[in-house]
C-alpha cells in the first residue's frame, strides 16, 4: 500500500461514485428490479387516476349518468391499487437500501479493523469514526425517506408528460419548451453549487466530531492543565468552519425556491390558454381539467425531485466519503495457494528502513534475526525506536524497504489472520471491551472455550488473582475496573490462548508496581514455553530475564550476562 493510499480526503473523488458502488449490489439486484417495477406500476396508476377525473368530469358535462357511474368506481379502484402499489415499492426499495448498506457498514468495519496501524494512527478517531457512522447514517436517512419519494416522482413525471402528449401534443410540448429550460437552469445552477457546499459541510462536521470526541478522555488532564479555554478556542474554530459551510448550504439550496415562481407563471398561462382552447371547442372541460391537474402535479413532482436533489448530492457525498475509507483501507487478497506456516521459525529483518514522516528516520538498513526459541530483550532510551521495532516485527507496520519475514515468508504477503497466529504483541497500552473477564480474555483467534481460558490462567499462575476478583471470571471488567499491571496479565494471557510462535511485549511492566510487576514477570517465565520472546522494556529485572540484549538505536545485539533463562 502506498503512502498516498494511507490517507483519506476530506473532500474525496465524486466521479463515477454510483458506478464505484454498484458491486454492492450484488445478491439484491432481484429485489431492487421488483421496487422498480412496483414503483413504475404505482406511478402509472397514479397518472391515470388523473386521466379518470377527466372523463369523469366528461361524463358529468354531457349527463351520461351510467357513464358517470363507471368512472366513479374506475377512479375508487384506481386509487386503491396506486396506494397499494406505491407502499409495496417503498417497502422493497427501502428493504433492498437497507441490506444494500448493512453490507457496506459490515465491510468498512472489518476493513478498518484490518487496515494498517500506520494508516489508523495518521487519522483522528472521531474523523474514522464519522466514516463509519455518520456517512452510513446520513446514506440510511436518504434511501429510508428521500429516495423513495425521488423514485415515484421522477416515474410520475415520466408518465405524465407522456399522458399529456396523448390529450393534445401542441399543449404539452408549448409547456416544455417554456418550462423545461428554465428550470433546467434553475436546477443546473444548484447542481454546480451544491457538491462543494455538501462536501464541505460533511469534512466540518468531522472535524468538528473528532476534536469533541479526542476531547472527552482528556477531560481531566484539560482541567488538571487549566488548558480547557485553549481546547475551547478549538472547538469554536471548528464551530466556526461548520456554520460557515452550513450557511453556504443553505444559500445554495434556496437558489431552487425559484421554482416556485416559475410555476406559478406556467400554471397562470396555462389556465389562460386553455379556457381559450375550451371555449373555441377544440379542447373538451375534461382534458382541460386534466392538463390542469396534470401540470400542477408535474410542477409539484419536479420541485420535489428538485428539492430531493439536494439530499441526493447531500447522500452522493457521503457515499464518496465512505468509498474513499474504503479506497484507502483495502487489503490485498492473500493467495489461496499460500504454504502453510510452520509452527515455529526464526523472525528475521533485512535491510529494513522506516520513517514516519520524510527526513525522520527510525531505522535505517536494519538487519535482525532472532532465532526460534530465542529471548530477546530490546533496550533503549526513550524515542529510539524500540516500540517501533516491535511493531515492525509483529507486522503492524511495514517498513519503508526491506523485509521482516517469519520463517522465510514476508510478513507484507500474510493475512492478518495467518500472521496473529504465528505472532502476537503485547501493547503497553492494554484495551478492554465492556464484559465479563472471561469474554476479554477470549478476544483472541480461535474463539477459545471456559475449559481453554481457565487452563491458561492455571499454566500461567494467575488463579489467586482470578479467584480474589467479585466473580471471578465473571467478573464485569472495564479499563477503570482493573489497574495497568492487571490489565497487562490480561493480555499475556491472551497471547497465551493465540498459542503464537513469537510473544513480543511492550513495556509490559512499565508504570506498575513491583510486586505487580513481579506477577507479570513471572506469568512471562510460564508463557515463553518454547516460544520466542521479544521483550522491549526499561527494567533491569526484565533486562536480566533475556539471553540476548538489542541496544538501540544502535541495533547492536550483545548477550545478557547472568540471564535468567
Amino acid at each position: 500500500m502506498t503512502s498516498a493510499s494511507l490517507v483519506l480526503s476530506d473532500l474525496p473523488d465524486q466521479r463515477a461514485v454510483f458506478r464505484r458502488a454498484a458491486p454492492f449490489l450484488r445478491g439484491h439486484r432481484a429485489g431492487l428490479v421488483a421496487a422498480v417495477l412496483l414503483t413504475l406500476a404505482g406511478a402509472g396508476l397514479a397518472v391515470a387516476v388523473t386521466a379518470a377525473i377527466g372523463r369523469l368530469v366528461d361524463a358529468a358535462g354531457n349527463g351520461d349518468r351510467p357513464g358517470l357511474l363507471r368512472w366513479v368506481l374506475a377512479l375508487f379502484a384506481l386509487v386503491a391499487a396506486s396506494g397499494v402499489l406505491t407502499w409495496l415499492s417503498r417497502y422493497w426499495l427501502i428493504r433492498v437500501g437497507e441490506y444494500v448498506l448493512a453490507g457496506m457498514r459490515d465491510r468498512a468495519t472489518a476493513s478498518v479493523g484490518s487496515a494498517p496501524l500506520r494508516f489508523v494512527e495518521s487519522h483522528r478517531r472521531g474523523e474514522l469514526l464519522r466514516r463509519l457512522t455518520g456517512e452510513i447514517n446520513g446514506l440510511a436517512s436518504f434511501v429510508g425517506t428521500t429516495l423513495p419519494d425521488l423514485a415515484a416522482a421522477i416515474a410520475v413525471l415520466a408518465f405524465t408528460v407522456m399522458m399529456l402528449a396523448l390529450y393534445s401534443w401542441l399543449l404539452t410540448v408549448g409547456l416544455l419548451v417554456f418550462f423545461v429550460p428554465l428550470a433546467t437552469v434553475i436546477v443546473r445552477g444548484f447542481q454546480v453549487r451544491a457538491s462543494p457546499a455538501y462536501a464541505e459541510v460533511a469534512a466540518a462536521e468531522a472535524a468538528m466530531a473528532a476534536t469533541f470526541s479526542e476531547s472527552l478522555p482528556a477531560q481531566e488532564q484539560l482541567r488538571i492543565s487549566g488548558a480547557v479555554p485553549r481546547w475551547l478556542a478549538r472547538f469554536d474554530h471548528d464551530n466556526d468552519r461548520l456554520l460557515k459551510a452550513q450557511t453556504v448550504q443553505i444559500r445554495t439550496e434556496f437558489r431552487l425556491d425559484r421554482l416556485a415562481l416559475l410555476q406559478a407563471v406556467c400554471v397562470g398561462g396555462l389556465l389562460i390558454v386553455s379556457a381559450v382552447f375550451v371555449g373555441r371547442g377544440t379542447l373538451s372541460v375534461g382534458t382541460a381539467v386534466v392538463f390542469v391537474l396534470a401540470t400542477r402535479d408535474i410542477f409539484n413532482r419536479f420541485e420535489s425531485v428538485a428539492a430531493a436533489i439536494g439530499e441526493a448530492r447531500e447522500a452522493h457525498v457521503h457515499l464518496a466519503r465512505l468509498l474513499d475509507l474504503l479506497r484507502a483501507t483495502e487489503q490485498p487478497s492473500e493467495p489461496a495457494d499460500t504454504p502453510e506456516l510452520p509452527s515455529r521459525g526464526a523472525l528475521t529483518l533485512d535491510a529494513v528502513d522506516f520513517s514516519y514522516a520524510p527526513g525522520s528516520v527510525v531505522l535505517d538498513g536494519m538487519s535482525l534475526t532472532v532465532a526460534s526459541g530465542e529471548r530477546l530483550v530490546v533496550a533503549g532510551e526513550t524515542g529510539s525506536g524500540k516500540s517501533t521495532l516491535g511493531k515492525l516485527l509483529a507486522g503492524l507496520y511495514r517498513p519503508d524497504r526491506g523485509v521482516v519475514a517469519f520463517a522465510g515468508h514476508d510478513l507484507a504477503g500474510l493475512g492478518h489472520e495467518r500472521l496473529r497466529t504465528r505472532i502476537v504483541l503485547v501493547p503497553q497500552e492494554v484495551a478492554l471491551v465492556d464484559g465479563t473477564l472471561a469474554e476479554n480474555l477470549a478476544l483472541v483467534s480461535g474463539r477459545p472455550d471456559r475449559a481453554r481460558i481457565e487452563g491458561a490462567v492455571e499454566q500461567l499462575g494467575l488463579s489467586g488473582w482470578v479467584a480474589s476478583l467479585p466473580d471471578g471470571l465473571d467478573t464485569r471488567v472495564g479499563t477503570r475496573t482493573l489497574s495497568a499491571g492487571e490489565r497487562q496479565l490480561v493480555a499475556i494471557t491472551r497471547a497465551v490462548l493465540a498459542d503464537p510462535a513469537v510473544l513480543i511485549l511492550d513495556e509490559a511492566t512499565a508504570g506498575v508496581d513491583a510486586g505487580t510487576a513481579a506477577t507479570i514477570e513471572e506469568a512471562l517465565s510460564m508463557a515463553a514455553a518454547d516460544r520466542t520472546l521479544i521483550v522491549i522494556a526499561h527494567r533491569a529485572d526484565t533486562i536480566g530475564r533475556g539471553r540476548l540484549l538489542l541496544s538501540m538505536p544502535e541495533g547492536r545485539v550483545t548477550p545478557v550476562v547472568d540471564a535468567h533463562s
